[in-house]
């Protein structure tokens, strides 16, 4: 399974990937640099690692901690495994996989329906 970047923030862990995408814009435009290259490293200088980890906790309404060097190389930033489904069948999660169950973006109808009824 592929990897992802999450921050440990003083209320919990935050995947980057999950912060909102004007959020997003905010770390492109103090960091200089594009979206991804955030996404990929954000500890690549200590000037990217303090927006991030500034973008993290306000996401989650933490305020944030005085890192020091050592707190960014001991677990602050670490790779996670992604959060996505393993089991499909048809394209769609298998029952008993985490992204069976019904999403904000699902409509959480039966499979056997046809879709909206008009």
């Amino acid at each position: 399974m592929a990897e992802e970047w999450a921050v440990t923030t003083p209320k919990g862990q935050v995947r980057i990937a999950d912060l909102p995408l004007t959020a997003v814009v905010t770390l492109e435009s103090d960091c200089e640099l594009e979206w991804w290259r955030i996404a990929a490293h954000p500890i690549q200088t200590a000037k990217v690692a303090s927006h991030v980890y500034a973008a993290c906790c306000e996401h989650v309404g933490a305020t944030p901690a005085d890192l020091t060097m050592r707190d960014l190389l001991e677990g602050t930033f670490e790779t996670v495994e992604e959060d996505l489904p393993t089991l499909y069948e048809g394209g769609i999660p298998k029952p008993g996989s985490a992204a069976a169950e019904a999403t904000p973006g699902s409509s959480g109808a039966p499979e056997s329906s046809a879709g909206p009824q008009t």
